[in-house]
């Protein structure tokens, strides 16, 4: 009798388990004039194996100030696959990474596409499609991405500035929402939502 078979389905188990934890992974965005914000998943991508769900999303405190965030609960395993899904949804629009100067990422734990939607202090809602968020590495820390195949602007080195057309359900017009990583950054970004009227 192999008394070592039972041992190394253990510890098959107990790493495949280890494996497929999940880890709370927030992503904030600092919006002055922000009322409330919400994201609701469209579509995602996460490498084989991990665990994933729920995604949630609202405001909270984060260093001292009211920030909208998005939680993803989900395994950190990067792979290839991944980030070639992120790539895919972000087609011919700009990305914008913290603490990375590619354009795209090589690997990614998970990436999640959405709609986005930011109420004003004025009560106006904007709406961002297929707005895609996603968490690779950089170094010995847990990195974001965004995409949408309808943003644009530049990502220079490890920075860069980002904009979107964002639709609105109670106004006439739409406005350009405006993304950038803060510094640091990690999981930090700032947006500035722009009305053509000038007027959040």
């Amino acid at each position: 009798m192999n008394k070592k078979f039972p041992l190394a389905i253990f510890a098959a188990c107990f790493l495949s388990s280890a494996d497929a934890t999940s880890w709370p992974n927030y992503v904030y965005f600092d919006i002055a004039g922000m009322k409330e914000f919400s994201f609701t998943e469209t579509g995602h991508s996460i490498s084989p194996g991990q665990a994933y769900g729920p995604v949630a999303s609202g405001v909270k405190k984060e260093n001292g100030q009211d920030q909208g965030y998005i939680l993803i609960n989900a395994g950190r395993h990067k792979t290839d696959a991944t980030a070639a899904w992120f790539k895919s949804q972000a087609g011919t629009g700009q990305t914008l990474a913290c603490d990375s100067s590619s354009t795209y990422p090589n690997q990614l734990n998970f990436a999640v596409q959405g709609t986005l939607n930011i109420t004003t202090l004025t009560n106006k809602v904007y709406s961002c499609e297929k707005f895609t968020v996603a968490q690779g590495n950089f170094n010995e820390t847990n990195n974001w991405w965004l995409a949408s195949p309808t943003m644009f602007g530049v990502h220079i080195s490890i920075t860069g500035l980002t904009a979107q057309w964002c639709t609105s359900s109670n106004a006439s017009i739409p406005a350009l929402v405006i993304f950038s990583p803060k510094t640091p950054c990690t999981n930090h970004f700032n947006a500035a939502i722009i009305p053509l009227t000038g007027v959040p």
